[in-house]
This record gives C-alpha cells, sequence and structure tokens, in this order.
C-alpha cells in the first residue's frame, strides 16, 4: 500500500477506536474495549483489502464497520447513561418517551457519535480505493484479528447474553419448574399483633445507597444518615431484574415480581391496559383487604408509564399526582420538567398524612420525590446547595436528606408518631447524572437503599442478601404480618437471604431473569374477545372500550396525544391477538404497516393513526394530518374507516362482517405497491411530527 492509502487507514482505525477510549475515559466501561475495538478494526481493514472489486470492498466494507460501530456506540451510549452495559434498563431508556422527556441534554453526545461515524467511514472508505492487498498470508492474520477482537469484545458479549437471556425463556410446563411455589398465585397475610399500624412508604428517586458513603460524598446526607441509624437498615438490597426505572422499581417492591409486558407491549407501553398486572398479589392488595386506606402521592403526571393503573389496579383508593397539587401551589410556575417540586410535595403529604391519621382507620401513604430525577437533578427552592454547589445532582441529593428527613421528623413529632412505621427506599439505583464519576469512585456496592424507622426505636444493620423482590414481604412482617403463601419473588429479610440470593447465591440468581420475566408475564389478564358492545372510541379522554376493557392511547398514558396503535384479532372468534403502540406517531412506517398488517391479511385489524400513514387504508383525498380509523381484514376489499373528529361507534354487526369478508389478491397487491412508494416521504413526515 502506498503511504498516503496506509495515514487514511491508520486515521480510519483512530477514529474507530476512538470511542471505546472515550468510554473508558468518562465511564467505568472495560478497559479491553479499546483493544478489542482495535484488534477486529484491524482485521476488517487487512480482511477487505483483499477483496477483489473496488466498490463490492467499499460497500461491504462500510456496511459491517457501521454496524460494529452502532454497537460500540450502543454500548458507548449505556455506560453514559447508567454506567453499565446491554440490560434491560437501557434498552429501556432508549424508548422514545424517556428520549423525549428527559434525555435531550444528551443530544451533543449523540451528535458526536454520529459526527464519528461519518468521518470514520470516509476515511476507511478513500483507505481502500486503491488497489487490494494480494499477499495470502495477509488472509489469515486478518481473520485471525477480527475473531479474536470480536471474541473480546465487551460490547459483543454483553449483546449476544442479553439477546440469548431474551431468548431463552422456558415454556410450557417447564415455566415453574424452577419455582414450583409459584404456580398458585394464592397468598394471604394474618395480623399478629395487638393494632395495625400506619405505614408511610417514601420512594426517593434514584437515592441509592452509594451517596451515603462519606469517603465520597462528605457531609451530603447527614440527616438521613442520622435517622437510618436509629432504624433497621437493610444494606445488602440488590437492584432487581426488570427494576432498573420507577415503574418497574415500584412493581418489583411491591409485588415481588419484575415488570414483564403483554400482547407485546412492554414498559411504558403498558399503560394501554385498564387491568395492571391483576393477578399479582401486591402489598396494597394485602393491605388494602386488611382494611387499610392506601394513598398515594407523587409530584409527576400518575399517568405516566401506568402508574395509575398499577396503583388502582392494586388496592389504592387515592393517587394523587401533579394536576392534584398543582391548584394548590402558590406559585403555578414553581415546577420542574417532570412536576412540582419536592418541598411543595412534602408540604401537601405532611397535611395528608394528619388528616389520615385523625381518621381513625389504618393506612398506607406512599410519596415518590421527583428532584433528584434526570442527569442534571431539580433544586428545590427551600434548599441550600451542596457545597460549593458546583454539581447540581449533588445539590438535588443534599435537598432530599433536608426534605425527607423534615418530613420523617414531623412525623415523629406528632401525636400520631406511635403507631406509625415509616420506610425509605430508593425507587432504582442512580442512572447517569452529573455526579456519576463520583459515584463509580465509592467502593461501596452498588445497592438500594432501604431502612424501617419504627417508634419503639429499633435499630440495627441487616446485611441479608436480598433483592427489590424481598421489600414488601420484609415491610409486612416488621409491620406485624405473617404470609401465607409465597409472594412473588420475595421474602422478608428479618428471617434471612432474600428469595433468590437464599435460593441462587447472592449474585447468581441474575441467571434465572429470564425465566422470572416469563413468569412476571403470566401475571397479565389482558385475553378478551369483542363482544355485542362493538367498538366504542371516546375522544374527550382518548380511550376505546370493547370486550368490557378500556384501552388508553394517549402516548405512554400521559401525554395527550394520541398514540398510533394496532389491534389484531382472530378473525373467526375476535380474540384479541397482538397490540402494537407507536407513541408520539414514532415507528409507524411503510415497514411496519407490512410486517404488522399485510403479513397478517386475514385476521382482523383496527388501527387508529394520522391518514397520512395509512395510505391504502383510508381515502388518499384525506387530510394526512387528519386521525382515522381502519378497521377490517388488512387484505380485504371491504372495510371500514373514517375520520377521527369525535367519538365513535363501530356496531358488532359490522364487525361480523367485516371479519368474514374474503381476501382479494388485486387489494394486497395494490395495498403492497402503495407502500413500497412510501418510502422516504412518511420517514420524513414522521421525523416532522
Amino acid at each position: 500500500m502506498k503511504s498516503n492509502v496506509r495515514i487514511k487507514l491508520v486515521l480510519g482505525i483512530l477514529l474507530g477506536v476512538l470511542l471505546p477510549v472515550t468510554g473508558t475515559i468518562l465511564t467505568n466501561a472495560p478497559f479491553i474495549w479499546p483493544c478489542s475495538t482495535l484488534f477486529y478494526s484491524l482485521g476488517l481493514v487487512f480482511g477487505f483489502a483483499m477483496v477483489p472489486g473496488r466498490w463490492l470492498r467499499i460497500i461491504g466494507y462500510n456496511f459491517i464497520a457501521a454496524t460494529f460501530f452502532v454497537i460500540d456506540a450502543a454500548f458507548f451510549l449505556s455506560y453514559y447513561i447508567q454506567n453499565a452495559g446491554f440490560n434491560d434498563a437501557f434498552f429501556y431508556h432508549l424508548r422514545p418517551d424517556l428520549i423525549h422527556a428527559g434525555l435531550r441534554e444528551n443530544l451533543p453526545v449523540l451528535l458526536g457519535m454520529v459526527a464519528c461515524l461519518f468521518a470514520f467511514l470516509c476515511i476507511s472508505s478513500a483507505g481502500l480505493t486503491r488497489e487490494r492487498v494480494r499477499k495470502r498470508w495477509v488472509s489469515p492474520i486478518a481473520f485471525a484479528l477480527l475473531l479474536f477482537g470480536l471474541f473480546i469484545s465487551p460490547p459483543a458479549r454483553g449483546l449476544l447474553a442479553h439477546v440469548a437471556n431474551l431468548e431463552s425463556v422456558p415454556e410450557g410446563n417447564d415455566l415453574f419448574k424452577t419455582f414450583p411455589e409459584l404456580r398458585r398465585q394464592k397468598i394471604a397475610v394474618k395480623f399478629s399483633k395487638s393494632k395495625r399500624p400506619n405505614i408511610v412508604l417514601i420512594y426517593g428517586e434514584s437515592l441509592e445507597e452509594r451517596f451515603f458513603d462519606e469517603a465520597v460524598f462528605p457531609g451530603l446526607l447527614p440527616q438521613l444518615k442520622r435517622i437510618r441509624a436509629q432504624s433497621l437498615d437493610f444494606t445488602n438490597v440488590a437492584q432487581g431484574v426488570g427494576a432498573g426505572w420507577t415503574m418497574g422499581g415500584m412493581v418489583a417492591s411491591q409485588c415481588g415480581y419484575p415488570l414483564a409486558g403483554s400482547h407485546d407491549l412492554k414498559h411504558n407501553e403498558l399503560s394501554i391496559f385498564d387491568r395492571f398486572m391483576p393477578k399479582a398479589t401486591c402489598l396494597g392488595d394485602l393491605l388494602g383487604q386488611d382494611g387499610y386506606h392506601l394513598t398515594f402521592i407523587g409530584a409527576a403526571d400518575a399517568r405516566f408509564a401506568g402508574k395509575e393503573s398499577f396503583l388502582r389496579s392494586h388496592g389504592f383508593n387515592e393517587v394523587l399526582d401533579h394536576d392534584k397539587l398543582l391548584p394548590i401551589l402558590a406559585d403555578k410556575k414553581y415546577q420542574n420538567a417532570w412536576g412540582v417540586f419536592d418541598d411543595s410535595l412534602f408540604d401537601f403529604a405532611i397535611k395528608k398524612f394528619r388528616t389520615l391519621s385523625s381518621g381513625g382507620s389504618p393506612f398506607l401513604l406512599s410519596l415518590l420525590t421527583i428532584d433528584t430525577h434526570g442527569s442534571v437533578g431539580y433544586l428545590s427552592k427551600s434548599c441550600g446547595d451542596y457545597g460549593a454547589g458546583e454539581n447540581s445532582m449533588l445539590n438535588s441529593v443534599h435537598c432530599s436528606d433536608q426534605l425527607i428527613s423534615e418530613f420523617i421528623e414531623k412525623i415523629r413529632n406528632s401525636p400520631y408518631s406511635e403507631n406509625t412505621i415509616i420506610v425509605v427506599l430508593s425507587d432504582h439505583l442512580a442512572m447517569r447524572n452529573r455526579a456519576t464519576p463520583l459515584l463509580e469512585s465509592s467502593r461501596m456496592p452498588k445497592r438500594l437503599t432501604f431502612f424501617v424507622n419504627t417508634p419503639d426505636g429499633r435499630a440495627g444493620e441487616n446485611s441479608n442478601p436480598g433483592t427489590h423482590f424481598d421489600i414488601a414481604p420484609t415491610i409486612l412482617e416488621l409491620a406485624g404480618y405473617n404470609i401465607a403463601g409465597q409472594m412473588g419473588f420475595g421474602a422478608s429479610l428479618t428471617r434471612g437471604p432474600g428469595f433468590l440470593p437464599g435460593r441462587f447465591g447472592e449474585d447468581a440468581w441474575r441467571k434465572q431473569a429470564a425465566s422470572l420475566m416469563a413468569i412476571s408475564s403470566t401475571l397479565w389478564d389482558n385475553e378478551m374477545a369483542i363482544n355485542r358492545d362493538g367498538i366504542k372510541f371516546t375522544a374527550a379522554n382518548l380511550v376505546l372500550q370493547m370486550g368490557g376493557r378500556t384501552f388508553n392511547l394517549r402516548s405512554y398514558g400521559r401525554e395527550d396525544v394520541p398514540a398510533s396503535t394496532l389491534f389484531i384479532f382472530d378473525a373467526t372468534s375476535l380474540q384479541l391477538e397482538k397490540i402494537k403502540s407507536y407513541p408520539f406517531e414514532r415507528g409507524l412506517t411503510e415497514d411496519t404497516l407490512d410486517s404488522e398488517l399485510l403479513q397478517r391479511k386475514e385476521k382482523l385489524a383496527l388501527v387508529i393513526s394520522r391518514a397520512a400513514y395509512l395510505p391504502g387504508f383510508c381515502e388518499p383525498s384525506n387530510d394526512p394530518d387528519q386521525w382515522v380509523f381502519f378497521c377490517g381484514k388488512p387484505g380485504g376489499n371491504f372495510f371500514s374507516w373514517g375520520p377521527v373528529n369525535g367519538d365513535f361507534l363501530i356496531p358488532f354487526d359490522l364487525i361480523e362482517k367485516l371479519s368474514r369478508s374474503e381476501i382479494d389478491s388485486r387489494v394486497v397487491q395494490a395495498r403492497e405497491s402503495i407502500l413500497r412508494t412510501m418510502g422516504e416521504k412518511v420517514s420524513l413526515h414522521s421525523s416532522g411530527n
């Protein structure tokens, strides 16, 4: 090779290695990552340098190199967001709702990676345009470098492990083979003391245990540290699978199960259902059955991610959120990106505590803070800075120390203290934020904060290994209950190790992740068929009613923006088989329509979306921005459609006729032809909304 060609190839390889080098500097990513990228990059370059045909050489190299770069970029992003490799939490936080709501501050990082990819491919391609290498001994060396680089590559190994873990889901009779006690979901509690205590459960957003490390964060949480020393402190509680975000953490800590999906929907898309994991028996169910009044107060919108649906489905009588708190604020503009500030939350919460305490019935009051959310945090105006105030996240954490401890002290100084236990719990481990480098410098393990402050002053450290799933049984036992039956994957930590660590080992339980998620997916009861009431859509609250069920079509349950939604039914039984939701109108393209509709041309489909996304399924003259519905067989010539200008009803008699319509090959071909022409036009239109 000529010298200038070699220079271009070396520069291209260095650009490819730049990303993992940056990742190891900025995050806790493995140091072997840059080496692995260097090895397989050398293998790719020299391997393709031997390929005959300049354009074949360039196109083949660009395709494979770009694929590897994207995997490296995703791995970088995973460590940048959460300082961990590929896992459920990472793929969850790539979702458009969270990018839309809370990750815009990472846009420079994403743009930087795109620029790096472009420069990497351009320079490398320029180096491969010359004559190919013809020395035969280069080929085995290039192949060996490529294989070795991929074999030791942390991104490649992590991605394969994650995919393999997802695919190794047991089925049928094998599903409960490892956990036979969960075949029956019958759980009961019996109170063993004289008077049922009131329970205050405080979820501290991302307030994990490492923030208590005085060696790294001197004086950050002084008041909570003092209260923690006066409490029963569970110091070895790991984050559960499927629990690395707020909704997952709440489900895991209250029900003993990870948050799994239904009908191909996952995570925040689950807000579409009116009954949330109804077959699970959770903390709220058990306390509600025993006469407790359950109240939840959160600073954000409770509809987001199906939080309200979950709470209402599991015993909560009151769900008070941003919309309920905003009217009582003196300054309506005093809000952050996620909701009202925590000082407003706690001002309202102490008043609610006193009201509930004077009511006579035992109660559970659950709170969820918000100021420590996101990568920067939000500082309530009643708080001061931490130290010099240079780190906004630490300022927010320090403020949480003040606000939570003041709230606890107000309870302890009230006449209702003697019958109240207070639980402080981090909903999940901290995501990537401005304090991450300091967090990662801590020698403390990654553990949840979980301590229980009792009126009798019981204190002590409990180091039994546990998980999210052990929290509800532990709370119930400390409240004076004996549990009959197995509460998901949980067991009280007061009696020994948690359920999973006790059975498999403190870390080995993670190998059961696929089984945990598969069992949890059986807790949904979403089987339904269209009945004689037909299908009714109500525009005022964006809900769809059919088969005795109500479906919330808001984007992730929160926004007053509908999600483009597809329902697929068996044409004979009218049984619901599948749901696809595209919040904020992202993801619905010609490929989606082809794979989800035309590949199921004999099924009965109901689609609600903009006309622009349904060519061939509604009149082409219709306003492309108009919301429309389509009901019928994707391959049939008899179908129903119409604009969504308000409420509409599809009668059962019409649905029966649509389900019996014949498939018309001419209709299928016409729709396929229309979809093939959509291409870039639909993609551009979608990105502009």
